[in-house]
C-alpha cells in the first residue's frame, strides 16, 4: 500500500505558505495604517492651530499686529508667517507654517486666507477668516 503521509505534507506545506502569505499582507496594511494616522494627526494638529489664528485675527477685527502680539510670528510685506515644530508647538525655527494673507474685503468685512504647510511646502489646511472692520 502507498503511503498518504507525503500528502499530508504538502498539505501541510501548503497551509503554512497560505498562512506566511497572509500573514505579510496584513503586516503591510499595519505599517500603512500608521503612516496614515500621522499623516491624519499632522493634518488635525494643523487645523486647529490654523482655527486659532483665524479666531485671533477676527477677534482683533483684522489687525495682524495684535494679533502677533498674542500668537508670535513674524509679518513681512503684509504676510503675517508663525512657524511650528514638528508637535505643531511654536518654534522660531521651526519647518511647519500657518500663513495669513489678507483678502479683499469691504468697507465693513474684512477677510484673510489662513493657511498651515507642512514642512515641504505641502498644504495642509486652509480656511477664509472673516470679520466685521472696525469703526474708525
Amino acid at each position: 500500500m502507498n503511503s498518504k503521509a507525503p500528502l499530508a505534507l504538502i498539505g501541510q506545506v501548503l497551509m503554512v505558505l497560505f498562512f506566511a502569505l497572509a500573514a505579510a499582507i496584513c503586516l503591510q496594511a499595519f505599517a500603512k495604517s500608521e503612516v496614515i494616522s500621522r499623516g491624519s494627526e499632522n493634518r488635525d494638529r494643523a487645523a486647529i492651530c490654523v482655527q486659532n489664528t483665524a479666531e485671533t485675527l477676527k477677534s482683533t477685527h483684522g489687525d495682524f499686529e495684535a494679533a502677533k502680539a498674542i500668537l508670535g510670528g513674524r509679518i513681512e510685506n503684509g504676510v503675517w508667517t508663525q512657524r511650528f515644530d514638528e508637535a505643531w508647538e511654536p518654534a522660531e525655527n521651526g519647518d511647519r507654517t500657518v500663513t495669513v494673507r489678507r483678502g479683499e474685503g469691504s468697507e465693513t468685512l474684512g477677510t484673510a486666507k489662513v493657511s498651515a504647510a507642512d514642512r515641504d511646502g505641502t498644504e495642509l489646511f486652509s480656511l477664509i477668516a472673516a470679520w466685521q472692520e472696525a469703526d474708525g
